[in-house]
Order: structure tokens, then sequence, then C-alpha cells
């Protein structure tokens, strides 16, 4: 006797298509269970599934459906590859190695400007006047003339409007991507404050390292919704303030402090730090790494994996070589070349983005 369907369906709801026991019996599943399933799946399996029958199709192009889907997808890795001969491609690949989209560019790609946590994308190339916004849904490409070379980007929050912010020792200037208007002034730096690191930006707020800081402040913020800096805060206890080796990074969507213990950012051990309450400054070590005396430059964390613990990250180990993804497991203090499905050949920029189930829906159902 087959499962009857579960009283709890949602407004598309009719029967799911059957499974089959051994015997070849149908076996009815209750929508909730069938919305549960697929709504795990890769992106490029959920949109497959819509070809089974007219009732996944309506579930899959739900917007109650593509929310749940939102909200448990894996980021993708973003792998840029640059060549002489062919125009320069950036490859989106889930976490089991499958490419979900490959987009080809005219330009080369260096480096990300942040991590993105939507459809679009900063990227940079050999030009210092200019800077691309890459549409990972449609691969369109809008060039913008950058203003300083000290740049971020990332999208604020609640409006999901993506931004772009200059800032120079006197002055911080902002761009809304897609409005027309152009770059326009916004609140300045505090007069007192210098940064030596790039900008992070994490859920909608850009972070920078501060130099020195009578206070103790290490960090300065930047909400990318009202366009006003948020004060400073305390980095990590102990931490060497007087360290222009300190840098920031994006992790799990977590702002992380990288922080040399012993020696170096090339030599000695590295600390990671997440910072879990911004209004106290309250930060946990989540990892503490050796360096390769040999790399040439210093690890760059890009994913706590899931369910393991182990750290991805990319790291240059010679001068005339590209970057390389490897795997740190804390547990054996161990380092092991990513997978080659995973890594495959880059020769510019490595991060993080995000390409939702909605990028390949109807914008209309």
């Amino acid at each position: 006797m087959g499962i009857k369907p579960s009283s709890l369906r949602p407004p598309w709801s009719s029967p799911a298509p059957p499974a089959t026991e051994g015997g070849g019996t149908p076996v009815w599943l209750p929508h909730d269970v069938v919305f549960d399933i697929l709504s795990w799946m890769p992106v490029k399996s959920a949109c497959r599934f819509k070809s089974v029958c007219r009732e996944w199709r309506a579930l899959i192009n739900d917007p109650g459906f593509v929310a749940a889907h939102k909200a448990r997808a894996e980021p993708l890795l973003a792998i840029a590859a640059n060549s002489c001969d062919e125009p320069s491609t950036l490859r989106l690949i889930d976490m089991d190695g499958h490419i979900i989209k490959v987009i080809k560019n005219s330009h080369p790609i260096l480096r990300f400007v942040c991590s993105s946590p939507g459809n679009l994308v900063c990227v940079v190339g050999y030009s210092l006047e200019t800077a691309r916004v890459l549409n990972l849904a449609t691969g369109e490409a809008t060039v913008i003339h950058r203003k300083f070379s000290f740049m971020g980007f990332g999208r604020a929050a609640p409006s999901g409007a993506y931004k772009m912010v200059s800032i120079s020792p006197s002055t911080c200037e902002i761009l809304t991507v897609g409005d027309d208007v152009g770059w326009r002034q916004t609140q300045p730096l505090p007069s007192s404050i210098s940064y030596n690191s790039r900008p992070v930006v994490v859920r909608g707020v850009m972070y920078l390292m501060l130099a020195p800081q009578l206070n103790g402040d290490s960090v300065t913020c930047f909400d990318l919704e009202s366009e006003k800096w948020n004060g400073g805060i305390k980095g990590p206890p102990n931490i060497q303030l007087h360290r222009f080796d300190i840098t920031l990074e994006e992790l799990n969507g977590a702002l992380c402090m990288l922080q040399p213990e012993v020696g170096n950012i090339y030599h000695g051990t590295m600390s990671i730090w997440l910072l879990i309450d911004s209004r106290k400054g309250v930060w946990i070590k989540v990892y503490s790494i050796p360096v390769d005396p040999s790399a040439y430059g210093p690890i760059v964390p890009l994913r706590i994996l899931r369910d393991n613990g182990k750290l991805l990250f990319h790291v240059t180990l010679k001068i005339d070589e590209f970057a390389v993804l490897q795997i740190y497991d804390p547990r054996h203090r161990t380092f092991t070349d990513a997978p080659k499905m995973l890594a495959g050949d880059n020769g510019g920029g490595i991060s993080f983005c995000s390409l939702h189930l909605d990028s390949f829906l109807p914008a209309t159902v």
C-alpha cells in the first residue's frame, strides 16, 4: 500500500511522482518530503529535475522553494583561468567539483574585489583605471572607472543593492551598480584613522584593518546600506597592533583576522580568528596553522568545509607560479592539494561567490 500524501501540502500540491519498491509497487512520497529533498540539491540538479513532471516544475519555480534552496545552498568556488591565446574564463564550481557555469571574458581576471553573496562579482585585471562587474547569471560585464586603488565591493542589506566604495586618505566615494548616477561623495573616514589592508565585505558591512589606535580598536566598519562609518572594533586579545602584516578576510559568512603568531606571514605560525560579536569585540581562534617557509605568499582562507572542519585555502608557493588550492586538516596538522576536479588550472583570482536557483528560472512563473 502506498504512503498517503502529507496533509501539509504547499499551494501547488498534487501527488508527487511515485517511487517504486523492489517489486515495482508505486510509493507516493509526501510533498513536504519531496520539497525537503529537492531543496538540498545542487542548482544544476534542481534545474534538471524540473523536467520530471509538471508538479515538480511548479514546485521548483515556486518562490517559497527558491527561498528554501537559497538558504541551504553552499557557495560556489570561482576560479579565473587566463590564457594568452584564448579569452579568459571564469569557472563556477560547486564543492563536489561539478562545473556549474563557464563565463568567457575578453579581459584577464587577476583578482576579485571582495567576495559576493549574490549574482554580481567585481574583478580587476591589468588596467589601473577600470574594474568590471560580472553578472554570473547572464555573463554580461559592466565596466566601471576606478576612483582609487583602495576599493571595496559588496551587497547592501536589506535593500540588496550592489555598491562599490573607493577610499583615499581624505575622501570616500560610493557608486551603486546599475543606477546610472555614477560616483558620489559619502561620509569620509575619520581624520585620525589610517588603514593597512584591503577592505572586506561581510553581510552588508565593509571592514578595514586600521593602523594602531590609542583606544585599542583595530577594525573599523562601513555600513553599505546607510553609507556611514560605524566606529571601531577591538581585535583579538593580545594581538600585536603595531604589526602591519595582519589582514582581514571573509570566511563562511563571518569576518576573520589572520595574525602571525611567530615570525611573519611567510614563516612561523598563522592564527585565524573569527569575529562572533562585533559590539563586544569577541573573537574566537579557529585555526593555528604552521606556515610553509618556502611559500612565496601567505595563505588566504576560502572556506571551512562542511562536516569535517578542514580549511580550504589558496597560497602562492613560487614567485613564477599561480596560486594553488590546498586543504588543511587541523586534527592531523597536515596539508593536501585540493582535488583536481575542484582546483583545475587557474591563472588569476580565486574566490567564493553565489549563483542561486532563481538565476536559472523565468522572471515570472
